[in-house]
């Protein structure tokens, strides 16, 4: 009796066994891969969603955004507030407060008589014959800094750009080479090229 009831065990456990030991049991417990560059998308304008009858209460909104290193991260908003279900929630951008000044749509430029510099959106332009040594960027604020050869002796100048995302630009003398420091409203990317007397960046 024992016997065959081991036996009939011993038949029925390829019946009750996963397919695939190696994959996780529940979806919920993979592994979430995310990529790191972000992709290109269109620009936001508007969203509208449209609540279901039954709603009266909006208690949380959650975001989840891509960051400029490609990681994924969410950020949730505490509400807590009655609704008109009849009235759909609408998603958009609008002008930070935080640079009332500072739009894409405006060009700014900024002329040191040796080096000018020229924005429009999201693109730079500079033209100079001096040589360019090197580029880097700075944080706490963001600043894309610039080093060009030159020896000349000049008072440190502050220059107003007020086109988004470029705030203002900074020039001053450091003994064997200028150093041009572009102040920006955010952190970006930014791709720098070089042709003749012109250089042009553009942040991302």
């Amino acid at each position: 009796m024992k016997r065959s009831l081991y036996l009939s065990l011993i038949l029925l456990a390829p019946l009750i066994a996963r397919d695939n030991p190696f994959f996780a049991t529940y979806e919920s417990k993979k592994e979430k891969i995310t990529s790191n560059c972000p992709d290109n998308k269109p620009q936001l304008e508007s969203i509208n969603y449209s609540l279901p009858d039954q709603a009266r209460i909006l208690k949380e909104v959650t975001f989840t955004i891509q960051n400029l290193d490609g990681s994924i991260e969410t950020r949730k908003i505490e509400v807590d507030q009655s609704i008109d279900w009849h009235k759909s929630l609408t998603v958009s951008q609008t002008k930070n407060a935080s640079y009332p000044h500072s739009t894409l749509d405006n060009a700014g430029s900024a002329d040191f008589g040796f080096i000018r510099f020229d924005s429009k959106g999201k693109r730079l332009s500079i033209k100079t014959s001096d040589t360019l040594i090197r580029h880097f960027v700075l944080s706490n604020p963001n600043r894309i800094v610039l080093d060009f050869k030159n020896t000349s002796i000049f008072k440190i100048t502050k220059k107003e750009l007020g086109a988004s995302p470029y705030l203002n630009v900074t020039v001053g003398n450091h003994g064997k080479f200028i150093r041009a420091t572009i102040t920006l409203d955010g952190r970006y990317s930014y791709t720098l090229n070089k042709t003749g007397e012109f250089i042009s960046i553009i942040c991302k």
